[in-house]
């Protein structure tokens, strides 16, 4: 049972059920892992000097989230392209990823007719549709999942998903070596934070709803360093899909040479503005010291924050972690909007506007 308002608040606004979704993520993980033991494609393509992956929305945080995470780690830079366009150093040692959640993002498409002319190093992610069908008939490897963890159907709580599927392709690759048993610790640490983070309890136990009750009437400005910056990312879209609430991303140390000027005018924005510092032992101690130092200048410009320790033990664990707490926390926000978690009827309305 969800405690009081959200549990009230559940029940009219998430028939969909979202709040599902985020429980079962850790799954979603798991399923996607397990499959990745039978996927193979060709052993040339370990060859790649580079990885390009082209997707739109939450089918390529999955790239974002592992280019923070395992950045010291990847034997190839990670390009993203959210966008029509091939890069023109794209080439034969190039290995895409033609990443679509449902299969018929028409960006993705469009650039799927270019990359064949560039590499044959090319790999399809999704759960199916146009994008299965064009891998199929130019005999293209594909890893097609089936998203039986995400009842509610959208992909951004169908996160698990996203980014374990990026990994095996990434592993298969020989481009980076995760184990077996880092996951297995990465999918209990979740399933602990699932109980943590989750409907049952009240709120003032729960830090994700916590959070949310501090984000509400107020611009969010997401504070992340090293390997928590594509979680950050991850938080930023979920506050806007999910929450329907204006959201910015700003990693440690970037930010300290220029946001921090930029936080005096105009003031009737900046007195509805909160800061959410996502904070580790992990980071470098200069960015801890950052963090402590950038709160102190918000707090002179009279500048709301809220401060998240992120738990976990590697770097791995502690950015999963910030995906689930960012997943409930944008939730719960939503409900405290009195938002269908689930619908986006503004993407929806400029789709069909682009017919």
């Amino acid at each position: 049972m969800i405690h009081d308002f959200f549990q009230q608040q559940v029940e009219k606004l998430d028939p969909t059920d979202v709040l599902g979704s985020i429980g079962m993520i850790p799954k979603q993980i798991e399923q996607v892992w397990m499959q990745g033991k039978k996927f193979i494609f060709p052993r040339e393509f370990s060859q790649a000097t580079s990885v390009c992956v082209f997707g739109m929305g939450g089918s390529t945080l999955g790239s974002d989230f592992l280019s923070s995470v395992f950045r010291d780690e990847l034997k190839a830079p990670i390009t993203i392209v959210n966008d029509y366009t091939v890069p023109a150093w794209v080439n034969t040692s190039t290995l895409v990823i033609l990443s679509s959640y449902s299969g018929t993002t028409e960006e993705v498409l469009h650039a799927s007719e270019q990359v064949i002319k560039k590499t044959k190093f090319i790999v399809a992610v999704s759960t199916g549709g146009q994008l299965e069908q064009w891998a199929r008939k130019r005999k293209i490897p594909s890893f097609i999942f089936d998203p039986i963890h995400n009842p509610s159907k959208q992909p951004r709580v169908g996160i698990g998903y996203g980014i374990a599927s990026q990994l095996v392709v990434l592993k298969v690759a020989r481009l980076l070596s995760v184990s077996d048993a880092q996951m297995t610790m990465a999918i209990r640490h979740l399933n602990t934070l699932v109980k943590k983070y989750g409907g049952n309890g009240v709120e003032q136990k729960n830090e994700a709803k916590k959070c949310a009750r501090a984000m509400v009437g107020k611009a969010a400005i997401i504070m992340t360093a090293e390997h928590l910056k594509g979680s950050g990312h991850i938080f930023q879209n979920q506050i806007h899909e999910t929450a329907k609430q204006f959201s910015v991303h700003f990693p440690l140390p970037e930010l300290n040479h220029h946001l921090l000027e930029g936080l005096s005018f105009p003031k009737d924005v900046l007195k509805n503005m909160i800061a959410v510092c996502c904070e580790s032992t992990l980071y470098h101690a200069r960015n801890q010291k950052r963090f402590a130092v950038t709160k102190k200048v918000l707090k002179k410009q009279h500048i709301a924050s809220y401060a998240l320790r992120l738990e976990g033990n590697s770097r791995f664990d502690q950015a999963l972690g910030l995906v689930l707490f960012a997943s409930y926390a944008t939730l719960y926000l939503a409900l405290l909007n009195n938002m269908n978690p689930a619908n986006i009827p503004w993407v929806d309305f400029f789709k069909k506007q682009l017919k």
